[in-house]
C-alpha cells in the first residue's frame, strides 16, 4: 500500500512513504501519510550535496484522497552547510515555508481561476479564506519577481474604481501582450508612478514606451510627460466621443427646460444610430427639426464618430479639421468648448489618425476587473485587490504543477 501512495504521490528516491493511517477525527476521516527517506541519503542545497544533520518534524495539507482528509507527516532532514549554517532542505512536495502541499495550491489556484471567491474555496477544500490568500498571496509575489518583463512598446493607461465612493485604482496594460502590467492606488501623478514602479520592479524600462493610448487625464499627461517623455500620446476615441456625447446632453439639458418635449428623450439622442429601431428613428427625426440647436449638436457628435472612423482609411487629418471648422461655426457655446479642447490636445489627437489605435484592450480590462470585484463583492484592503487584478490579469507563470498551468 505504502508503494502505491509513493506512486500517487509522484515520490522519487530517496523519499519513500514509511506507514500510512486512517483514523476517524471528530467524526471525519483523515489519511495520514508518514514520509522518510532511504537510511544514509545525501541532499542538495544550494548546489552541493551534504549528509544529513538532523530532522525535523513537519506536516502539510494535501488533497483529499476518495474523501478522506489527507496529511502529510516528513522529518525532513536538516544538512550543516560549509558555512556552518544549520538549514532545512526543500522537499518536492511543497514550497519552502508552506504548510499546503503543491498540488493542495494548485487546486485552490484553479478554483479562484475559475471564478470561485477566496471565502468559497477555503469552505470547498476545508480551510479557512485566509489561507487561500496566503496561498495566493505567495503564488503572485513569486510569480511577480521571477518573470521579468520585456520593455512594454505600446501601454494604456485607463482607472478603475476600487470601492464605491472616490477609490480608484491606475492600472498600466501592455497592449500588445495583453496583460496588466502595474497597478497604483489613485488616479493622479503619483498613482501613475507607483504603477510605474511596479513595471520598474520587473525590469521594464518606462523610457521604452513608444506609445501610450489613454483618456485625457492631466495628472496622466503631466506623469507620461515626466516619465516617458519619448513616448506618443494617443487619445483615446472612446473618451473622445464620450466627451462630444456629453456636450449634446448638456445642450439637451437646456432644451428640456424650455420644451416639455424633449423630457424623457436622453437616451433616444445617445444611443448609437444604427441600433435605433424605425419608430425612435421618426420620433428623433421629428425632433431634430423641430428643436434645430439640439438638432444641429446631434448631427456634429454622428459627424464626429464618422471622422473618427475615418481613421481606419486614411491617416489624413483634413477630416477632423473640416469638421472643427465646422463645429466652430455652429456658434454653440457648449460645442465650441469642446473644439477648444481638442485643439488644446491637438498632439494626442493627430497620433489617433497616425496609428490608428485606441484603449480597447485596456476599457475591456477594467470591465474584467469590475467582474473580479463583483464576485468578491468588494475588497476592503486595497492590495488584496491589486493581488487578483495580477493574477486574473497579468499572464503570470504561476508554475501550478497539473497539465492546467
Amino acid at each position: 500500500m505504502e508503494y502505491l501512495f509513493k506512486i500517487a504521490l509522484g515520490l522519487q528516491d530517496p523519499w519513500l512513504v514509511e506507514r500510512a493511517e486512517l483514523l476517524n477525527h471528530q467524526g471525519t476521516r483523515q489519511l495520514h501519510l508518514h514520509i522518510g527517506h532511504k537510511p544514509g541519503a545525501k541532499f542538495f542545497y544550494e548546489g552541493e550535496l551534504y549528509a544529513v544533520y538532523d530532522h525535523q518534524e513537519r506536516t502539510w495539507r494535501h488533497l483529499n484522497f476518495f474523501e478522506h482528509e489527507c496529511y502529510l507527516h516528513a522529518r525532513v532532514p536538516r544538512v550543516r552547510t560549509r558555512s556552518g549554517q544549520v538549514l532545512l532542505v526543500n522537499v518536492p512536495w511543497a514550497s519552502p515555508g508552506s504548510s499546503f502541499t503543491l498540488l493542495f495550491e494548485a487546486y485552490a489556484a484553479l478554483l479562484v481561476k475559475g471564478g470561485m471567491p477566496c471565502t468559497n474555496a477555503g469552505d470547498y477544500m476545508g480551510v479557512s479564506g485566509k489561507s487561500i490568500w496566503t496561498i495566493l498571496r505567495r503564488m503572485v509575489s513569486t510569480a511577480l519577481s521571477e518573470q521579468p518583463l520585456e520593455d512594454v512598446s505600446h501601454m494604456g493607461i485607463d482607472e478603475t474604481s476600487s470601492r464605491k465612493g472616490h477609490n480608484y485604482l491606475t492600472v498600466l496594460t501592455d497592449i500588445k501582450e495583453r496583460k496588466v502590467v502595474g497597478v497604483g492606488q489613485g488616479k493622479d501623478q503619483d498613482a501613475l508612478n507607483d504603477a510605474l514602479t511596479d513595471l520598474e520592479m520587473r525590469g521594464a524600462n518606462p523610457e521604452n514606451v513608444e506609445l501610450i493610448t489613454m483618456d485625457m487625464s492631466t495628472s496622466y499627461i503631466a506623469g507620461v510627460s515626466h516619465c516617458m517623455p519619448d513616448a506618443e500620446i494617443v487619445f483615446d476615441r472612446f473618451h473622445l466621443e464620450q466627451g462630444m456625447s456629453k456636450v449634446l446632453d448638456e445642450v439637451r439639458k437646456e432644451e428640456a427646460k424650455k420644451y416639455k418635449e424633449l423630457k424623457k428623450s436622453k437616451y433616444l439622442w445617445l444611443k448609437n444610430e444604427a441600433r435605433l429601431s424605425q419608430a425612435q428613428h421618426s420620433r428623433l427625426s421629428i425632433l431634430e427639426n423641430s428643436y434645430p440647436t439640439l438638432g444641429k449638436v446631434y448631427r456634429l457628435k454622428e459627424q464626429f464618430k464618422e471622422v473618427l472612423n475615418d481613421a481606419y482609411f486614411t491617416s489624413r487629418l483634413k477630416g477632423i479639421n473640416q469638421w472643427m471648422n465646422m463645429a466652430w461655426k455652429s456658434g454653440i457655446d457648449q460645442v465650441q468648448r469642446f473644439v477648444n479642447m481638442l485643439a488644446e490636445h491637438w498632439y494626442g489627437i493627430k497620433t489617433y489618425f497616425e496609428y490608428c489605435v485606441t484603449n480597447g484592450f485596456a476599457e475591456r480590462v477594467n470591465l474584467k476587473i469590475q467582474e473580479i470585484k463583483r464576485i468578491a463583492r468588494g475588497y476592503r484592503n486595497p492590495y488584496n485587490f491589486i493581488l487578483m487584478i495580477y493574477f486574473h490579469l497579468g499572464k503570470l507563470d504561476l508554475n501550478l504543477p497539473t497539465k492546467y498551468g
